[in-house]
């Protein structure tokens, strides 16, 4: 063996290995020491109660028990609200009793996929990416064990799988987004988002849509009930802890309650008149010269899917904080930016931009957790003309300003690197 290839291979893995220990050690402080509150993070007993929900449902339902409707068996009263395949996970012989070790499983495969994905480069990315898995936004999806992490997860193999261009690995990579479409319903959107690279990824431009009109089909098909059913259950929150595109309407709608009497349509057509012109003008502005380095397929793909996720979801309903794990997708392709665009470009600004948006986003919670703005409910009122803003909802009126302008930044970037292709 190469000794000389060998401490190479280390070297080069070194920075992902320090991500994924500093990460580790940082959870394990948060358990050991029940530090969950002070960075933002509600604990909910028992830990990993996402989990457990989906386990107590799948129990339920094995005893005959329309989950939909009650679900005893879950610690907290909670009804399933997710797709029924979630509930043939007893036939694996899971049950309540394993749910500590398929929690631990869970996220550890989690932190190693996101590790793999991010791999860190130099010290600077590094930085980054801890700021990034060590926010409240992510550690939230931890400390529940969310089933997102399980969609995140077969998104990422199927975006490997779309890589490689051969049909085999095309009708898997299809069928990983089936799969997470019927677990949750998020994810349809990525046939959509297929389409777009198609012509890039096969030749066989005909099997390709083909493929993706046959399966969006027959998952409409199949999984059209339970959308109308869901649609309903599924809960839409509009407090702490949660992003959204009516959260920021409804947080100015406190001060200013005319603004909740202007139509839902309307408010959604503003937002996205708002992100494509923003975005449209940002990729004007760009160089050619700042995209001129190759681009990898997967990271290419990788950012098509994060994006096409987090503003699908974010546009359509108030998600809870963890479903911004998926701006880990985007990472890859932001540190390649970075990284060839020359000094003082508008393209390395933007993305220095980006993640100062998204720490705001995916950080605000944990400035709720400090004795400034949660535990002495201290609060400030700052005169707004005739009302009153306070400082705790300035930061969550911030928290979603930032979500808005870093969708800008996205689709500015996917914009300007779609061309080139």
């Amino acid at each position: 063996m190469n000794t000389k290839c060998l401490f190479k291979g280390i070297n080069k893995q070194s920075l992902p290995l320090a991500l994924f220990a500093l990460w580790a050690l940082y959870l394990l402080s948060l358990y050991t020491f029940n530090l969950w509150a002070y960075v933002g993070v509600p604990r909910m007993k028992p830990l990993f109660a996402d989990l457990h929900a989906i386990l107590a449902a799948a129990e339920c339902h094995e005893k005959g028990l329309n989950v939909f409707v009650t679900n005893p068996c879950d610690a907290l009263g909670r009804i399933h609200v997710y797709g029924s395949l979630w509930l043939k996970i007893s036939y694996l012989g899971l049950q309540s009793q394993h749910l500590f070790m398929l929690g631990l499983s869970l996220n550890l495969i989690f932190m190693l996929f996101t590790v793999c994905l991010i791999q860190p480069k130099t010290l600077g990315q590094l930085a980054l990416s801890c700021l990034m898995v060590f926010s409240p936004a992510v550690t939230l999806g931890i400390e529940r064990a969310n089933n997102d992490l399980v969609v995140f997860i077969l998104i990422a193999l199927s975006t490997i799988l779309l890589t490689f261009k051969t049909r085999l690995t095309l009708a898997a990579g299809l069928t990983l987004i089936y799969l997470s479409s019927s677990l949750k319903i998020y994810p349809s959107i990525l046939f959509g988002t297929v389409l777009l690279f198609a012509k890039q990824q096969v030749k066989e431009r005909t099997l390709i849509f083909g493929a993706i009109g046959l399966l969006g089909a027959f998952w409409l098909a199949s999984s059209l009930n339970e959308i109308f059913l869901l649609k309903d259950l599924v809960p839409r929150p509009l407090d702490h802890y949660v992003t959204g595109l009516q959260a920021l309407f409804a947080y100015l709608g406190r001060p200013y309650p005319q603004i909740l009497l202007i139509a839902e349509a309307w408010r959604l057509a503003f937002f996205l008149i708002f992100i494509a012109a923003g975005a449209l003008w940002l990729a004007h502005r760009l160089q050619p010269s700042d995209f001129e380095a190759t681009q990898s397929d997967f990271k290419y793909i990788l950012f098509l899917f994060g994006l096409s996720l987090l503003f699908f979801t974010y546009t359509l309903n108030s998600n809870y904080d963890y479903r911004w794990i998926f701006f880990i997708f985007l990472m890859p392709n932001l540190f390649h930016i970075q990284q060839t665009a020359a000094k003082n470009t508008l393209a390395k600004k933007m993305v220095t931009g980006g993640f100062i948006c998204a720490a705001i986003v995916m950080w605000t919670e944990a400035f709720r957790a400090t004795r400034l703005f949660g535990l002495s409910n201290f609060n400030i009122y700052f005169n707004l003309g005739k009302s009153t803003f306070s400082t705790e909802l300035l930061q969550q009126f911030l928290k979603e300003l930032s979500a808005w302008l870093l969708f800008i930044i996205l689709f500015a970037f996917a914009i300007k690197q779609f061309s080139k292709r």
